[in-house]
């Protein structure tokens, strides 16, 4: 990709697809039921093939009603081992694990989980899940096996150590058919979660969101097919709102919804920055230059580790110092050197620098930075890292740069950003593809 940057992003729109993180969700929570599954609204990004093809692998069968539309049917999956290269394109797989127990006593998963480099993501969360709910988990240097006697999965208590989202997502899935009552404390509830129960619920699930991160399943005994849309990508449309911001432009997020990135919106508020809700949207512009602040990143309601990256890129261009504290990823700030290479100035630190209560506090890994603007940036040549957040810094950097960036190794970026250069070039940024999909 090659971005010539110094150009005003302004005065258009952006079209926000379905969210990846919602989809991909989806598919796999159709493996519960032998009805069809229609999900409207499904995002054109690589995430979504690789858990189509694991759908297809399983025995599901799979059809295109169009580019945003696919109906799914799981009667056919005979299917309970998920091999080495299926796992090592998309740490999902795990989440099939509960509902393949479901329909098989015995599954297997390679252990080769891939996804974002962004420091340790354990499995242990959902491992242990799983043998409360009565199932025999072995670890071979190869696999997870998982094992469940005649009776099946039962209720459990559940008491998750960090709101993991992809744990507790798999927890809420398996419990929906396991015997009596499933209590999950301490759970995520990002609104990709909430949409995820709204599907089960559907479905024919029992499901409680209750008070203090709480989540009571009471399990039924079969689920039926059901239809629904998914909501917009807030993670796309942060990216594209911090791209306009960043040079000083303006941007509409259609069909985005006020609720689903407020946190965001308050921030760039306190920078200097002003967004008009609207039926159409949310419009976001930057009608004077941008200040400093401070941000941490917070489990939900908070400010999104996924949105730290290119607001690091709105910290080089703001007035002032700027501070931020990352609390969930131990290791998601090496991209940072990459920015310091354009000519940002950022210093790095173990320390927690914020007020949020930190699981880092004194274990020495780099979480927090200080950023010192406005700097201009320079164009640079960069192979982009597989945190397709930082990825997606990095396009942000460019746009804002004087010079031409190239970056290499982009299809990290279609696996969660569909049509990325034709939406940025219809805002007004000169970017092209020089070899391979335009994506």
């Amino acid at each position: 990709m090659e971005i010539r940057g110094g150009r005003r992003l302004s005065g258009g729109r952006v079209s926000v697809a379905g969210s990846s993180n919602q989809v991909t969700k989806c598919i796999i929570a159709s493996l519960l039921t032998n009805e069809d599954v229609t999900l409207r609204g499904a995002p054109e990004v690589n995430e979504r093939k690789v858990v189509q093809e694991l759908f297809e692998y399983l025995g599901g069968r799979l059809e295109e009603l169009d580019t945003s539309t696919i109906r799914l049917n799981a009667k056919q999956v005979t299917q309970a081992h998920i091999p080495d290269e299926l796992c090592r394109r998309n740490r999902i797989s795990v989440l099939c694990a509960g509902p393949l127990l479901h329909r098989f006593r015995e599954v297997t998963i390679a252990n080769t989980l891939g996804g974002d480099q962004i420091g340790r993501r354990p499995v242990d969360f959902h491992l242990k899940g799983l043998e409360e709910m009565g199932a025999q988990v072995e670890t071979t240097a190869s696999t997870y096996r998982f094992r469940v006697g005649e009776a099946g999965l039962h209720g459990a208590r559940l008491v998750l150590p960090f709101p993991s989202v992809m744990t507790t997502e798999h927890l809420v899935m398996t419990a929906t058919l396991a015997r009596g009552r499933t209590v999950i404390e301490n759970a995520a509830t990002e609104p990709e979660i909430i949409e995820l129960v709204k599907m089960l619920q559907k479905m024919g699930a029992d499901i409680m969101v209750d008070q203090h991160r709480t989540i009571v399943v009471q399990g039924v005994q079969r689920l039926k097919g059901c239809e629904l849309t998914c909501m917009v990508d807030r993670n796309q449309a942060v990216s594209f709102g911090c791209a306009a911001l960043a040079t000083g432009g303006d941007v509409l997020l259609a069909g985005v919804s006020h609720d689903s990135i407020y946190s965001f919106l308050n921030f760039i508020q306190r920078m200097g920055a002003e967004f008009q809700v609207t039926s159409e949207g949310v419009r976001v512009n930057a009608p004077r230059p941008l200040m400093a602040t401070h941000v941490e990143v917070e489990v939900h309601p908070g400010f999104m580790t996924d949105w730290q990256q290119p607001f690091t890129v709105l910290f080089t261009q703001a007035t002032g110092t700027s501070v931020l504290h990352e609390t969930i990823f131990e290791d998601r700030l090496g991209y940072t050197r990459f920015l310091s290479k354009m000519g940002a100035n950022i210093t790095l630190f173990a320390k927690c620098l914020g007020e949020v209560p930190c699981r880092f506090r004194g274990r020495n890994h780099i979480h927090s930075a200080i950023v010192q603007g406005p700097t201009p940036l320079t164009a640079g040549d960069f192979v982009l890292p597989t945190d397709i957040r930082a990825g997606m810094c990095l396009v942000i950097a460019g746009l804002v740069a004087q010079g031409t960036t190239r970056l290499s190794n982009i299809h990290e970026l279609q696996r969660k950003y569909d049509h990325l250069v034709q939406k940025l070039c219809a805002l007004g940024a000169d970017v092209k593809v020089t070899s391979g999909s335009a994506g």
